[in-house]
């Protein structure tokens, strides 16, 4: 697992030998990042510098960069398709996909989500009846989730882990905004995967919105959005704060950090979403669910 280097202050960026130099501009102390180490730079901050030799260097070792807004989300996501030569392959088959292998992907995904959001309930708020219900749901999920199992279960899942009153949506109550800066997270660390193996995230396999760039990654996230629910109640039970400030953030990035089970192995998110895609690789390719892997909880939770 390799590190996160989260830029918040004043700092100049840049490049020596084989590690990044991070230079703060106002007391000049210096701290270095081998490239091997390093899965993606986010940087929050408009008044730090960064050089082209970065961005090369990022492009070169398939390193993230992450640039935030001045609300400090997520706002771009730097990848590059140079280097693909089967990306044309790739995306031929990926449109080639068949409805009925679609369908089977997502009833896998919703099943595997709804079993997660069972265990979220069951080892964080430490409720087995409720769990019991909502795992029963997911038993009945059909290919194509024809019949929205989903939206069942994630409205006795929200009401028993936030309280009857919380309504899931874009809104800035600090449990939405807590959410929806995860989410965006969990997104960016999902989609660079994609692009590294030629994929297209516009093109979903349920998700089929002409205005949103993201399809495929919103039908990826599905399954790891539990693992940021749960870290999110456990930050805010213990933080009192009642807006997202930048300390909080930076405690909800660590949810690629989070543990998790792909395939009987234990894996941090960040690494789990590689082995996802990898798998997901082979689905298009062979236009077939078999060897779809995807995340569940550690027994006893996190």
């Amino acid at each position: 697992m390799r590190d996160i280097i989260y830029i918040e202050n004043k700092y100049f960026v840049g490049i020596t030998k084989d590690s990044f130099k991070l230079k703060n501009v106002v007391d000049e102390t210096e701290r270095y990042f081998p490239f091997d180490e390093v899965d993606y730079l986010i940087f929050d901050s408009h008044s730090s510098f960064i050089s082209e030799r970065v961005i090369t260097t990022c492009v070169e070792n398939n390193i993230g960069l992450i640039f935030c807004d001045k609300t400090h989300t997520p706002q771009l996501l730097m990848t590059s398709i140079y280097g693909q030569n089967e990306r044309f392959k790739r995306q031929s088959k990926q449109l080639a996909m068949s409805k009925k292998t679609k369908g089977r992907i997502w009833q896998k995904i919703i099943k595997t989500k709804i079993n997660n959001q069972a265990d979220c309930l069951k080892y964080i708020v430490k409720n087995d009846e409720v769990s019991d219900i909502v795992r029963s749901i997911g038993k009945t999920v059909t290919e194509g989730d024809k019949n929205n199992h989903e939206a069942y279960a994630a409205r006795v899942y929200f009401s028993n882990l936030f309280g009857k009153s919380f309504k899931r949506g874009r809104y800035d109550d600090i449990i939405n905004s807590s959410l929806n800066y995860g989410y965006a997270i969990l997104r960016s660390a999902i989609r660079k995967e994609l692009v590294i193996y030629g994929l297209e995230p516009s093109w979903g396999i349920h998700h089929v919105s002409t205005e949103n760039p993201f399809n495929l990654s919103d039908d990826i996230i599905e399954v790891y959005r539990p693992f940021l629910d749960a870290l999110v109640v456990e930050l805010l039970n213990n933080n009192k704060s009642e807006e997202l400030d930048i300390e909080l953030k930076k405690e909800i990035i660590k949810v690629l950090f989070e543990k998790c089970v792909v395939d009987n192995k234990v894996y941090s998110l960040l690494d789990a979403i590689k082995v996802t895609i990898k798998s997901f690789v082979s689905c298009v390719d062979k236009n077939s669910t078999t060897g779809l892997k995807l995340p569940t909880f550690i027994e006893e939770g996190r």
